[in-house]
């Protein structure tokens, strides 16, 4: 793939990602399980086109055919050839994607990303009541996106956060540290006894003054 259709197919994905409110590399992993990344590929059954392979029947004018794979209409024909430009295949993808997980939350209250992506695929059976149920394959284009995700966008480091102390705590804190040091021998035998000496030596010192 040209660097340039690259650039064209990442910004897509970027803006497309942010609107629909999923996570780029989760359309990054389920093109490249689809297509590969080439924008021309067409299913052999001729359902589906595209980087996302969108199923055409259930596209735009394609909707209204009676056939739309045999034998459609001007209008479905003109809608393939869209789904055939990448970027706009992404557009329809993200719309898809949006609509698949509405529908699994409606269906089964919930809709994780394996729900909706196997929703995508069509695994949906309505006969047994099951709804937006994964398969192997499925799990396979999660463990894809995990790996992408490590890989290139990996979660950073925590920050310790600096406690703020007050003053009031911090002179209290600040005590009750100095009051557990242990005082050192030398502090205290030099000191004492000096400032006991000295007070005696004034004592001693004074004259007493004999009363009148």
């Amino acid at each position: 793939m040209h660097r340039d259709e690259a650039t064209r197919y990442a910004t897509a994905l970027q803006r497309e990602a942010q609107e629909h409110h999923f996570d780029p590399f989760t359309g990054v992993a389920l093109i490249h399980r689809e297509s590969h990344w080439h924008p021309s590929a067409v299913s052999k059954d001729g359902e589906d086109y595209g980087l996302a392979q969108i199923r055409a029947r259930y596209i735009g004018a394609c909707r209204s055919d009676l056939d739309p794979v045999n034998h459609p209409s001007e209008a479905c024909k003109r809608v393939k050839r869209s789904l055939l430009d990448g970027v706009h295949n992404i557009r329809v993808m993200a719309t898809l994607i949006t609509r698949n997980r509405e529908f699994c939350r409606s269906k089964t209250g919930t809709a994780f990303f394996a729900q909706w992506l196997a929703s995508y695929e069509g695994r949906n059976y309505p006969r047994s009541n099951r709804w937006c149920s994964p398969t192997s394959a499925t799990q396979g284009v999660v463990q894809h996106q995990k790996a992408l995700v490590a890989q290139f966008a990996p979660p950073k480091p925590r920050k310790r956060s600096k406690r703020k102390v007050k003053s009031g705590q911090r002179s209290t804190s600040a005590a009750a540290t100095r009051s557990k040091r242990p005082r050192s021998s030398s502090r205290t035998l030099t000191t004492c006894p000096a400032r006991k000496s000295v007070s005696a030596k004034r004592h001693a010192k004074r004259k007493v003054r004999p009363a009148k």
